[in-house]
Formats: C-alpha cells, sequence, structure tokens
C-alpha cells in the first residue's frame, strides 16, 4: 500500500472553492470514500486520481496533487 499525502490537493480545492461533495459527484462515489480517501485511510485508484487532475486541476502535475508519503522506519 501506497501512502498518499493529499494536503495540496485538498489545499487547491479549497482556492477553487471544490468540496469532498464535488469530488464524490466527479466520481461517482459516496462522500465518505472521498474523505476516507484524502484522510489517508483508504487507497486512490490511478483512474480517479487522473480524472481529478484533468477535470479540476489540469494545471498541475500528479506527483504535486498526490504526493507519496515518505515511509518513516522505526
Amino acid at each position: 500500500m501506497v501512502n498518499i499525502d493529499c494536503s495540496n490537493l485538498i489545499c487547491e480545492m479549497k482556492k477553487k472553492g471544490i468540496t469532498c461533495h464535488d469530488l464524490a459527484f466527479l466520481l461517482g462515489e459516496e462522500n465518505e470514500a472521498i474523505v476516507s480517501r484524502l484522510q489517508g485511510t483508504s487507497e486512490w485508484i490511478y483512474e480517479e486520481v487522473i480524472t481529478i487532475r484533468d477535470t479540476l486541476f489540469p494545471e498541475y502535475e500528479l506527483g504535486y496533487l498526490f504526493k507519496e508519503k515518505k515511509r518513516q522506519d522505526a
């Protein structure tokens, strides 16, 4: 499982006034599923991140919107 940091996505959503409900509608998902993905408790599907980027944030690279969290070993 790859942990994704969505902090940049969330920031850009706020700038554009895009809500979790908007993402859910775009992807045909429930709001709770989107919230879970944004919080990192469930995984994004590749097609979902492409759809979000291409439809709502074409000016950004995927790596900016969906950053891989650096794994910290104990």
